[in-house]
């Protein structure tokens, strides 16, 4: 039996808005005004989900999205550290305008051999994934949400469009956008993209 996941990128949070890598060892972010109103449109655009479940990066401003629709839906959130952020290393706390000028590709780390700011591998970040939606597979649910983190949920829809390295960036998931992966079967083997990056009519209009 398929497994349809509805992936969510936590909504637009103080780190965002500073501009800053998050140090989530330090720093419990919060969502701004305009995240906590992004997390309720994508509560709303959830509605009709049929979601059995609702899971959680145990990363605050991913489980305070996560609660915003859980709470919408009647769901109660489940953390999973699968679903956390990636490991930023020593980019922690760092602006990320200063990073970008400093060297425009640092991003090429997350596909590379290199070891300069300590960043988590790709390879790393896409098996904690799969490994989460395996655990769905197992425990029988048929549709879920997941709220998690940019790179987590691109490392999953570049998956089966076979894209690394720079390419990955041209994907966009902007705060609370909802993307929708369907797993045909417990394998894993093949993973249809349903939506990538969709953002409720309503944002327009903040």
């Amino acid at each position: 039996m398929a497994l349809t996941i509805f992936f969510v990128r936590h909504g637009h949070a103080e780190n965002n808005r500073d501009g800053f890598f998050p140090d989530d060892e330090k720093f419990n972010y919060k969502l701004t005004e305009k995240g906590i109103e992004q997390a309720k449109q994508a509560g709303e655009f959830l509605v009709d989900s049929k979601a059995e479940a609702i899971f959680s990066s145990p990363i605050y401003r991913a489980y305070q999205t996560a609660q915003i629709i859980g709470e919408r839906l009647s769901l109660e959130v489940i953390k999973d550290d699968r679903l956390r952020e990636v490991e930023l290393g020593n980019l922690k706390n760092v602006p990320t305008k200063e990073i970008f000028e400093k060297n425009p590709e640092w991003f090429m780390e997350y596909f590379n051999k290199e070891i300069i700011y300590g960043l988590e591998k790709y390879d790393s970040i896409r098996k904690r994934m799969l490994d989460f939606v395996e655990s769905l597979f197992k425990k029988g649910y048929t549709r879920v949400i997941a709220v998690s983190h940019l790179e987590p949920i691109r490392a999953l829809i570049t998956l089966p469009l076979n894209v690394i390295g720079k390419d990955v960036r041209k994907i966009e998931i902007h705060n609370a956008s909802i993307s929708i992966l369907r797993f045909e079967d417990n394998s894993l083997n093949e993973i249809r993209i349903l939506s990538v990056n969709c953002v409720p009519v309503n944002r327009f209009f903040l």
